[in-house]
């Protein structure tokens, strides 16, 4: 069986177990949210709500109360938020971040009814959702090609810098690539079919990360393209395609630091402040200003750290707290702590930190059919979160819910295959 024919089967699959309408808003999510961002929550709603409806005999209790998945830390740390209301002065803005986060209460309440068929249909959504991660690097990447052909362009910028990535802001892309490409070596691969098509996609997955220019997507890749290289070493074909990539990988760094200013005055930001030990108060570039807001976080949880600020007062909070420091560069951008687990932490106290901690370790130790898959889900989204606070927007919160409502946690939810494991 080829790669369209055993992706056509996984398809007919999907649609005879959760029906055309949920099967086709399933189908439609995994695209939208690398391609077009802004319709995503509407696409995820619709698309398990359509799920329960389909399987609405299930019962849902058991699967909503096992700590070995991220579904009840997900409900319980919104929860906590909503409560964190009662001590808050800025309803407003913490109204607005509810709504942000409202995929961790909603989406685990709604994929309960459907969590049993789903470890039978996640290689073919994982394969559409790579697909399109795929798709979005050769739009982008033509895009620039655009600018600085057609429109004269500075290459340096239109190819390596945020102009690259049209549809997200290039640390969450980079995240979404990784794990794109974390599915694509682990879920099971047609033992027939092109090989170059395998490899293809895994080209164009390795060279969004690269030119995402996102520091953290590049570390992760350095640890995660090995680990899949042990993982899947009895596939020669997976094998030669990941030993390629890390080459790739290598040499595209290597080249965009050797020829590309703006990536080697990255490189270079990033050394510097790693070294420096009292980091500029004034600084607005990403390296320096992060060591500043953590500081900055972490004085705002020891301060409070039974109750935290409030969940609508945080960032009044932090932004106070630069400015009383003299912090003016993180001011005048209202950052946030880019920390998630230190935003948290900051925003509830010690009980939304252990929360969010239960949430992405926790699981860790659950043992299903993908499991390498949902391990380095987890590990990946919370590498992500120690220079992101990516809970605190849409793409981030999105991400996490739809991909830990889709995979599975447990080895009873559905019928295992030797293929189903790496």
């Amino acid at each position: 069986m080829n790669d369209a024919a055993s992706t056509w089967t996984g398809l007919q699959r999907l649609l005879q177990a959760h029906g055309l309408p949920a099967g086709v808003a399933l189908l439609v999510l995994m695209v939208v949210l690398p391609l077009w961002p802004e319709p995503a929550p509407l696409a995820a709603v619709a698309a398990f709500g359509l799920l329960a409806v389909h399987h609405r005999g299930a019962r849902i209790a058991p699967i909503l109360l096992d700590l070995r998945r991220p579904w009840p830390w997900m409900m319980a740390l919104y929860l906590y938020h909503v409560l964190g209301m009662l001590w808050t002065d800025d309803l407003g803005f913490g109204a607005f971040d509810l709504q942000i986060k409202l995929p961790l209460l909603l989406l685990p309440l709604l994929a309960a009814w459907s969590a049993h068929r789903t470890e039978e249909h996640l290689p073919v959504l994982m394969r559409v959702f790579a697909w399109a991660n795929a798709a979005a690097v050769i739009i982008c990447s033509v895009a620039a090609a655009w600018r600085v052909l057609a429109l004269h362009g500075e290459p340096a910028q239109e190819v390596f810098s945020s102009r690259w990535s049209l549809f997200l802001h290039p640390s969450y892309f980079a995240m979404y690539l990784t794990v794109a490409l974390c599915a694509w070596c682990l879920l099971p691969r047609p033992a027939e079919g092109p090989r170059w098509a395998f490899s293809a996609v895994l080209a164009l997955l390795v060279l969004g990360v690269v030119l995402c220019g996102s520091k953290m997507g590049w570390g992760i890749l350095v640890v995660v393209l090995p680990v899949l290289l042990v993982i899947r070493r009895g596939d020669p074909v997976v094998r030669r395609s990941l030993a390629a990539m890390g080459a790739l990988f290598i040499l595209g760094v290597g080249g965009l630091v050797a020829f590309s200013p703006y990536a080697r005055e990255r490189m270079l930001e990033m050394v510097q402040a790693t070294q420096a030990q009292v980091p500029d108060p004034t600084s607005a570039t990403s390296s320096s200003v992060r060591r500043l807001t953590w500081g900055t976080a972490w004085d705002l949880f020891t301060a409070a750290p039974l109750l935290g600020t409030g969940t609508g007062d945080i960032k009044n909070e932090l932004v106070a707290a630069y400015q009383r420091s003299g912090y003016t560069g993180a001011a005048d951008h209202r950052l946030n702590a880019h920390d998630q687990f230190l935003q948290t932490a900051a925003c509830l106290g010690i009980g939304g930190a252990l929360l969010i901690l239960g949430m992405v370790l926790v699981p860790l130790s659950a043992r299903s059919p993908h499991r390498a898959l949902a391990a380095l889900f987890l590990l990946i989204t919370a590498a992500n979160w120690t220079v992101e606070s990516m809970l605190e927007v849409q793409a981030g919160a999105l991400f996490f819910s739809v991909m830990a409502c889709l995979m599975p946690w447990t080895a009873v939810e559905g019928r295992t295959s030797p293929a189903s494991a790496p």
